[in-house]
């Protein structure tokens, strides 16, 4: 018997063998060396794509940012917004001409801060497919991390740091907002973010935090509160990653469904006490 694909379904099927990585998304975050930097000195940024192989619950490198649909900048104190898109510079191989095939590497840019304060970086990465009248279907990232600049850097001139609960994203994205200073946070401390959308608090998410030298084994989860606040205890001194995946469905007048997908990432530093 001879089985008849419907134009919705072949739509899909297009859309998993063309943009394999955009429904089986690997999360993408940002890192920022040093957290502290000296003004007028050097900051990178890199955008980092992995972790998909153990659940979105590790460290692990897969991947890489799609630069065709990538925006990277930073806001200054002052709230100004610097593109740094066309500086970024691409640390991987051919993804077909050398092996393995498939994406590899990962993306930098560099910053030099004028100005002593908080400054955060934001990559963002959207996709939109739809084949004909085809159900729609969007991608949309954002990944965030703060970063502070001073004359004399020190981990105490970050504690009175002001602005870090200043929205930096789009309206249409899903976006943390830290609700104590990211850059104040010390061993056995805490975090806590608000998870917006299109500027609005969302309950019931559920946010996966992973520090970075233990990976699966620090996993810890949580759900957003009625106010979209989500607190996690963190342990040593590390890097750690705050990430979250929404997916949600419209229904189309002519019966189908367009998809939207939105991804968001935080990483922040935990320091020792001294």
């Amino acid at each position: 018997m001879t089985q008849v694909i419907s134009p919705v379904a072949f739509s899909l099927i297009f859309f998993v063998c063309l943009y394999p990585s955009s429904i089986f998304a690997h999360d993408g975050w940002v890192e920022i060396s040093p957290t502290i930097v000296e003004k007028n000195q050097v900051a990178t940024i890199a955008l980092m794509q992995g972790n998909h192989s153990n659940e979105h619950k590790s460290y692990r490198i897969a991947g890489k940012w799609d630069a065709k649909y990538t925006t990277l900048a930073v806001v200054d104190p002052k709230g100004k917004t610097n593109a740094l898109t066309d500086r970024l510079i691409d640390f991987g191989e051919d993804a077909e001409a050398i092996g393995p095939k498939g994406p590899k590497g990962f993306f930098l840019a560099s910053f030099v801060p004028k100005d002593e304060g908080l400054y955060q970086g934001v990559a963002r990465q959207a996709r939109t497919l739809q084949q004909g009248d085809g159900p729609k279907i969007v991608t949309l990232r954002i990944a965030k991390a703060a970063f502070a600049a001073f004359k004399a850097p020190t981990v105490s001139a970050a504690k009175t740091l002001k602005g870090f609960d200043r929205s930096v994203a789009d309206t249409a994205a899903v976006e943390f907002i830290p609700v104590n200073n990211p850059l104040a946070v010390f061993a056995g401390g805490s975090m806590t973010f608000e998870l917006r959308k299109s500027g609005k608090p969302i309950s019931g998410q559920m946010v996966t935090l992973v520090r970075r030298i233990d990976g699966p084994a620090s996993v810890q989860e949580r759900a957003t509160d009625e106010n979209g606040r989500v607190t996690f205890a963190v342990g040593p001194s590390d890097s750690y990653l705050a990430r979250v995946k929404i997916a949600n469905e419209f229904s189309r007048p002519d019966g189908q469904k367009d998809k939207a997908s939105y991804e968001s990432t935080y990483v922040f530093q935990v320091f020792n006490r001294s």
